[in-house]
């Protein structure tokens, strides 16, 4: 007679299963999105005469439109940053798309903030955690609330180095390598202010992304 598996192979079978269920889920979700991006796209909406993507979505799909735009939302980062997982059987471990928001706000900061070397490394560290479905919510709220307070003080600073190099121009006898040293120091504030309020104004778009696809999705099929 066979013996009935213990708590541990239990565990492991059902613990298999699960994550091919909860990998499907993924792949239904990007199937989802993608068919909602091609109703926009293409205007399918208007062959069953809806006056709009948000009428056809409520009333033929029951989605509100928060959820229509988060489906769209999603597509349109997935096409630009993950197009492999838009892919009929998309390969490896797909993270939760349902709340994407901290994966989607790493990664466009990494492309078009500009951060510096150590906030790169930061950046890179916590994409690596959110792709493989690791990065929590305490993490991502604390470095956002971090870099929404670092530009102000780099700022005060920055107008007092601005200062004193315009009491330089007033100043007789100042040696060459003070004013060269006052303005390697200008140059680098300078940097450090426009690199950390990029990503603090990136923190901020992100943050009403939802909103602007809203109004684009509207002026697409207006």
């Amino acid at each position: 007679m066979a013996r009935a598996p213990s708590a541990a192979q239990r565990a492991v079978q059902v613990t298999f299963i699960l994550k091919g269920h909860l990998k499907n889920v993924q792949i239904s979700f990007v199937r989802a999105a993608v068919l909602l991006a091609k109703v926009r796209d293409e205007k399918l909406w208007e062959a069953l005469r809806h006056r709009d993507m948000e009428d056809y979505a409520a009333k033929r799909l029951g989605q509100q439109r928060s959820t229509l735009y988060h489906y769209l939302q999603i597509h349109d980062w997935l096409r630009e940053f993950h197009p492999s997982w838009l892919a009929a059987k998309p390969k490896g471990f797909i993270p939760d798309l349902s709340d994407a928001s901290a994966l989607m706000w790493i990664e466009r900061t990494l492309r078009d903030g500009r951060p510096g070397d150590e906030l790169r490394k930061e950046l890179e560290k916590l994409r690596k955690k959110a792709l493989a479905g690791s990065l929590t919510r305490v993490e991502y709220r604390a470095l956002r609330s971090r870099l929404r307070g670092s530009s102000a003080p780099l700022r005060a600073l920055l107008g007092r180095v601005r200062s004193l190099r315009r009491a330089l121009e007033e100043t007789p006898r100042v040696p060459p390598a003070a004013r060269a040293g006052i303005d390697e120091a200008l140059r680098a504030l300078e940097q450090a202010v426009g690199s950390s309020e990029r990503v603090a104004f990136l923190a901020g778009e992100r943050a009403t992304a939802l909103a602007r696809i809203e109004r684009a999705g509207r002026i697409a099929v207006a």
